[in-house]
């Protein structure tokens, strides 16, 4: 190897401006080799000094190894072979510090290096030292812990203690991490284990006890953070981020709805975060899309914090150290700048316009299915998170019967031009940005839309807890009902999202008893529009504003017995026009990806008469492929009903509900168009595949080939002889059957070969002229029947009857729901300090006690901070009891107890 000439020196700091938080530190260090492999990085306790171990490339694969560089936070000095003091190696491996000033270097090739600031000494085998090849250090009081791949060794200033499978203190001699618990409680990583490692005070007894992931493959354990609970939070090389509570393991994937970025499969290194939670470095983007480097806090109660480096593609390093309220981060990978490490302080940081994150992007989650949405117009897919399909069912299966949907708007103005503006997987931009449009101008700048970059999620039990407070004298709401945008500012419309007025006075304001109006047992609230910038489709924008609530039911009040409201969601898109534009012939469609878990074996097909098309299986079983988890034989059909559609235009002669009347008073534009598109595989037709201009989009909408091509009777609908609104009319389930009431191209469903299927459903034509609004409403519905005859379409008489329900369900006046009414007072109020719980906070057994007389009724439920019902019970009659919340996770919860006619809110903490 060529021996490189490495200069040490004390020189100057350049330091870049700040960047969003974001603050980067680089050295004109001279390093020969240049580009950089930083293989560890400790801030000390001596001034806060930064250290950094790193490799140096020349060229090819040949690996000039660098040394040890230390930044004093004014000048920076680089300590090798031949530095003074000199460095007695050039391969760094870990570093520790001790509790009197001393930095513990663990290396490579020369074993143990202890640096006092003046001088360093080198302990090797020679000295007690298992192997001089060390790969993770960690200090306690004046001991110092050393893992090597030939066991464990305990080094207390003057003698080494080895421990390792042959002498029986230890089950494996590969020790990739340590962390310290206590002085007498060491917790060792391994391959697909940890080792719990006991040893007395006296140090003289030692014990062990394995915890192996016998059913998580996690490779190599890189590293253990040790959390104020004691959970240990495991860094692995395969599965990510990993979470031992004393008992279990759990992926940090299952415990955190992560949106917009994602836990890397190889984590290297995890820090303490600024809000009580762990620090990783996170990935972002998708194979379509820009990557942001971003990190991620998991903090307690379920929440997310992301934070995105404002430049694109942005290295960020492995190796974290926290430094009062700053996150430091080691530089990224292979890098050829003089960049050595950044800084992040989260008081100067905004999230970056257009990045997808935990704000923008949540889950409709209330019933049986857990829905990924989007406030640009998409859902169904985790934009920024990998791209996967996000449309779980059953919730909690990891399958999905839906990959991405979208909305698609289309129209003519008076002189012909098309305006218009769709979403599929942002390929190449958007269409659609968050907010509101300036009524007057239909305008908005960056700065609002960023204001408005946001989903508001509320339930039924977040309004009924703030209703209990409020008649109780209090407020008690979630940060998201707190920030509703009832009201737009400036020349915003005055009436946004909409909201009980409980004192009448056309202001929201909580504290007056204002509450969100949500549809639903849950609703995800948010604004988006068209106009912010040119689109990515060509289309030219057309100045509307979408005020969208995607929404389901999960009350068991209401879903109890109508296992289809069980198994679907509702998303209502309110359309105006903000500009001075009138607009004819518009279409309004929803573009769904059609796949059934496995993406290669559906078809499609459309019902005219119930306003749905859907999707079922081809075959009798649905397969795996990659990362997608298939449905096996237990195959559901997905349904996507036009429940409420645009006003039609008066008295233009066409049945546009598909009711058999024409021209009735109120009719709406439902299923007027059903199309579909291939994806773009080798060998497909191109002109049957991913449309790219505003004109192709709207070809599709309206019943065209993205070529012109009318979509025709027969065969894939291509080039036939009788034009069709609707591809695949028949009843696949019953032969001969056609739903189309016209019956106009007779008996005609999907056959031969299968596959990737994109399924657009349009409304219209109709009229929005300026400052219209337009409603539109659908249902996903998707069913299950095991009992039905073995096949690829055995769901699909489930799946019709299912819609019927939702159909007779949506159209009904007065709907069942759990939703209390806010009163003046009520005629019995139970006081808070006449209910006590006790231990508080509590780690398996929780305590009620009342002070009451007369009790006859109380029931209870506990509800988590997201609003979900965790635990409940209607059935005791005491003044004292207990609930067993064991098996709850670490957070804050809150106990709503229903006593006779009254009802109190109670907070507790879970251990």
């Amino acid at each position: 190897m060529k021996k490189l000439l490495l200069l040490f020196a004390c020189i100057s700091i350049f330091k870049s401006n700040s960047q969003n938080g974001f603050t980067t530190y680089t050295t004109n260090l001279a390093i020969t080799g240049n580009v950089k492999f930083q293989t560890a990085f400790l801030v000390d306790n001596n001034s806060n000094n930064k250290w950094v171990g790193f490799r140096t490339i020349t060229s090819g694969t040949n690996i000039a190894n660098a040394g040890l560089v230390k930044y004093d936070n004014s000048s920076w000095t680089l300590y090798n072979q031949t530095s003074s003091p000199a460095f007695p190696s050039n391969w760094v491996t870990a570093l520790a510090k001790d509790n009197i000033g001393n930095i513990w270097i663990g290396t490579n090739d020369v074993g143990l290096v202890k640096f006092d600031g003046t001088n360093f000494t080198t302990y090797n085998t020679s000295n007690g030292l298992p192997i001089n090849t060390i790969t993770c250090l960690e200090t306690i009081g004046n001991q110092v812990y050393i893992g090597t791949n030939a066991g464990l060794s305990r080094f207390d200033g003057v003698t080494f203690t080895n421990y390792n499978v042959a002498n029986g203190t230890l089950p494996s001699n590969n020790i990739s991490c340590i962390k310290a618990e206590t002085p007498s409680l060491i917790w060792l990583g391994g391959f697909n284990e940890i080792i719990e490692f006991n040893i007395n005070n006296a140090l003289t007894i030692t014990s062990y006890t394995t915890h192996s992931l016998s059913l998580i493959s996690s490779g190599k354990i890189n590293c253990i953070y040790i959390d104020s609970q004691n959970n240990k939070w495991l860094g692995t090389s395969i599965e990510g981020v990993l979470r031992y509570n004393g008992s279990t393991f759990q992926n940090a994937n299952i415990l955190y709805d992560i949106y917009g970025s994602s836990i890397p499969n190889n984590v290297v290194d995890i820090t303490e975060g600024l809000n009580n939670g762990i620090i990783i470095r996170s990935k972002t983007g998708t194979p379509t899309s820009p990557l942001y480097t971003a990190l991620m806090e998991l903090a307690p109660n379920n929440k997310v914090y992301q934070y995105f480096h404002p430049i694109l593609n942005y290295s960020l390093g492995n190796y974290l150290e926290k430094e009062g309220s700053n996150i430091l981060i080691s530089q990224g990978g292979i890098y050829t700048s003089s960049v050595m490490y950044d800084s992040f302080n989260s008081t100067a940081y905004s999230v970056p316009f257009g990045s997808v994150n935990t704000n923008n992007f949540k889950a409709l989650d209330i019933n049986n299915v857990k829905a990924g949405i989007a406030n640009r117009g998409d859902m169904h897919w985790n934009v920024g998170g990998g791209g996967n399909a996000l449309y779980e069912v059953p919730k909690g299966s990891g399958k999905n019967s839906n990959h991405a949907s979208a909305l698609w708007i289309g129209g003519l103005d008076n002189g012909g031009q098309l305006h218009g503006a769709a979403q599929t997987y942002r390929q190449s931009g958007n269409d659609f940005w968050p907010g509101p449009l300036d009524t007057i101008t239909a305008t908005i700048d960056t700065v609002t839309s960023l204001n408005y970059d946001k989903i508001w999620k509320v339930s039924y039990t977040d309004i009924n807890t703030f209703i209990n407070a409020f008649n109780s004298g209090s407020v008690v709401a979630t940060p998201d009902m707190l920030s509703w945008p009832a009201h737009g500012t400036g020349n915003n419309s005055r009436n946004l999202a909409p909201f009980v007025d409980h004192n009448n006075d056309g202001v929201y304001n909580p504290n007056d008893g204002d509450y969100p109006k949500i549809k639903g047992d849950q609703a995800l609230y948010f604004i988006f529009n068209d106009k912010l910038a040119a689109h990515s489709t060509s289309y030219t924008p057309m100045g509307i504003e979408v005020q969208g609530m995607a929404y389901a039911y999960g009350c068991p009040t209401v879903v109890n017995g109508h296992d289809e409201l069980n198994f679907t969601t509702f998303y209502d898109y309110k359309i105006i026009n903000r500009s001075s534009t009138n607009y004819h012939d518009v279409f309004v469609s929803m573009f769904s990806d059609v796949d059934l878990g496995y993406y290669g074996d559906d078809y499609i097909g459309s019902n005219v008469a119930y306003n749905y098309g859907y999707s079922y299986n081809a075959d009798a079983f649905d397969e795996t492929l990659g990362s997608t988890i298939d449905y096996g034989a237990y195959i559901p059909a997905q349904g996507f009903n036009i429940v409420k559609g645009p006003l039609a235009n008066v008295n233009d002669g066409i049945d546009n509900n598909n009711n058999g009347t024409i021209d009735e008073i109120g009719e709406d534009c439902k299923l007027n168009k059903l199309t579909y598109y291939y994806n773009l595989f080798p060998g497909t037709p191109f002109n049957r595949t991913n449309p790219l201009t505003g004109e192709e989009f709207y070809n599709y909408q309206t019943g065209y080939w993205k070529d012109g091509v009318p979509f025709t009777c027969g065969g894939d609908a291509y080039n036939g002889i009788i034009n069709s609104n609707w591809v695949y009319p028949g009843d696949p389930n019953n032969s001969g059957v056609n739903t189309d009431p016209n019956n106009t191209c007779g008996y005609w469903i999907e056959q031969g070969t299968a596959g990737d299927r994109r399924m657009i459903l349009s409304s219209g034509p109709f009229t929005l002229n300026t400052g219209q609004m337009q409603e539109v409403e659908y249902a996903f519905v998707t069913s299950f029947d095991s009992s039905a005859a073995f096949s690829g379409s055995m769901s699909l008489g489930k799946l019709k009857t299912d819609i019927q329900k939702i159909n007779a369900f949506y159209n009904q006046v007065n709907k069942s729901n759990c939703l209390q009414a806010l009163t003046a007072g009520v005629t019995e109020v139970i006081k808070q300090n006449d209910f006590s719980l006790f231990p508080n906070p509590v780690k398996s057994l929780l305590t009620i006690s009342s002070t009451i007389n007369g009790i006859t009724s109380i029931g209870y439920e506990i509800v988590d901070v997201l609003g979900k019902i965790v635990l409940q019970n209607e059935n005791n009659a005491s003044d004292k009891f207990t609930i067993n919340v064991s098996d709850l996770n670490s957070g804050i919860y809150f106990v709503r107890l229903r006593i006779n006619n009254s009802i109190v809110v109670k907070k507790f903490v879970k251990e």
